[in-house]
């Protein structure tokens, strides 16, 4: 009886330690784990109708609305023809060749467009001053 305790305690101490060299189940958990990647909005986000102000959205403030769908955008004083998105960072960069209307030139304009859930973000590359619009989304 004597000898088979220790024996016992002696198996139990091996299985305990075997255990030791092991890599253990957290180990592999977090080695198996894909790495966390933040996915960039979809080139459809931003497209639809635009806005400085959620009120230019109504009907008496429909010219203030800007459209933009594929390879095109439209304002109150430009019609524009748009390369397709590229991405560029957090958003999608574009370039715009603009048809003056109501007396504005023509013009040619690098744009990146930040999507962020019903808001965009409009960043003017080339421009020095007024750099940036946010718009809201219009139903």
């Amino acid at each position: 009886m004597n000898r088979t305790l220790p024996s016992l305690a002696l198996i139990a101490c091996a299985a305990a330690l075997a255990g030791c060299g092991s890599e253990a189940p957290i180990a592999q958990t977090a080695e198996a784990a894909a790495p966390v990647v933040q996915t960039q909005p979809g080139v459809g986000h931003i497209y639809g109708r635009w806005a400085l102000d959620p009120a230019f959205c109504s009907a008496d403030g429909a010219s203030r609305v800007i459209t933009i769908v594929e390879q095109k955008l439209d304002s109150r004083n430009y019609a524009c023809t748009m390369t397709t998105p590229e991405v560029n960072g957090e958003g999608w960069l574009v370039t715009l060749e603009c048809t003056g209307s109501n007396g504005a030139e023509d013009v040619t304009e690098r744009v990146r467009f930040v999507p962020n859930e019903e808001k965009l973000e409009l960043n003017y590359i080339d421009r020095t001053e007024r750099n940036d619009e946010r718009l809201v989304r219009c139903p």
